[in-house]
């Protein structure tokens, strides 16, 4: 019996502590400097919608070279949050182009957290948020969709 027991008491202690790995394995949002929000606009290279987030590629004119581009990486929250915000994949087209506002990567490579973008028709696309971050609640008439 106590045999049993022992194995019936690792199960529930597994079944318990399974759900905290999920919270353990997500990385911080210490990457991104909260301080700042830069803008940056450009023409959508890519909308990576995979969890557990979905990444907007953009390419930037890049100011110091006369005819080139930087490729700025955005990381968002995960499709089910998006969708919840009215995202999809097709939120963003390839070619199209966006003004993005974002948490800066603190390292200074391009890219960073996602805050909002806006379409050239004036369509607000929200980001997920993250810690300490005041929460963008667009017009109706403004989502993306």
């Amino acid at each position: 019996m106590s045999a049993k027991r022992f194995c019936y008491g690792q199960w529930m202690l597994a079944g318990l502590l399974l759900p905290a790995t999920a919270a353990w394995a997500h990385h911080s949002y210490a990457m991104f400097d909260g301080t700042k929000t830069l803008t940056v606009s450009g023409t959508v290279a890519k909308l990576e919608w995979a969890n557990p987030h979905v990444y907007v590629w953009v390419y930037v004119p890049n100011a110091a070279a006369s005819s080139g581009y930087d490729l700025y990486a955005f990381e968002n929250g995960s499709t089910g949050v998006l969708a919840r915000l009215g995202w999809s994949k097709s939120t963003f087209a390839i070619g199209e182009k966006i003004t993005v506002e974002f948490w800066p990567l603190r390292d200074g490579r391009t890219g960073g957290h996602f805050v909002k973008a806006t379409h050239a028709d004036g369509r607000v696309a929200p980001g997920a948020g993250g810690p300490g971050a005041t929460r963008v609640v667009p017009k109706e008439s403004q989502v993306a969709q």
